[in-house]
């Protein structure tokens, strides 16, 4: 990634809304040198654009990491998961990955603990045969010290090439 590429992304990291006018400002460039490498780092880099918005004013209450042991991964099970996960608007996040003895990850926001335990009882149901534990750690969305923000973690980790 050059280095204009990486101001420009590092911009839109810390402010989307900044126009490319302003950007171009802030960077002494041009407008179309940023609209330019912004629709070049679209088709490559961003996923999407979106908001972070404060949880615990908008009535979602809880953030839960649940973690589980896939065992016996067949085809038709993975189906189902993926099927069951398509339809929970709530999910934010779902990896398999290796850790704590889980191979897998979801994060979910919900309303109260009755919608999580709601939630659970279902996601438990389908995993029938598919994972022998589901773990979760529950987060308080109005005890959130630091919330998700990626600029300074990608700033970082991009200029250690």
């Amino acid at each position: 990634m050059k280095n204009r590429e990486k101001e420009i992304l590092f911009q839109l990291l810390r402010n989307s809304k900044l126009s490319d006018r302003e950007m171009a400002k802030k960077l002494n460039t041009s407008q179309s040198t940023v609209t330019r490498t912004r629709h070049k780092l679209e088709n490559r880099f961003i996923q999407s654009y979106t908001v972070v918005p404060d949880l615990s004013k908008l009535d979602i209450n809880l953030i839960a990491f649940t973690f589980g042991n896939c065992t016996k991964p067949t085809n038709e099970l993975m189906k189902k998961i993926g099927d069951f996960m398509d339809e929970q608007q709530n999910v934010v996040f779902l990896g398999h990955g290796e850790g704590m003895g889980k191979t897998a990850v979801i994060v979910s926001f919900h309303r109260d603990f009755s919608d999580f335990t709601e939630f659970m009882r279902a996601m438990r149901q389908v995993c029938t045969g598919f994972s022998e534990t589901l773990e979760s750690f529950i987060v308080s969305t109005d005890k959130v010290p630091r919330t998700l923000n990626m600029a300074k973690a990608v700033e970082s980790l991009v200029n250690k090439e």
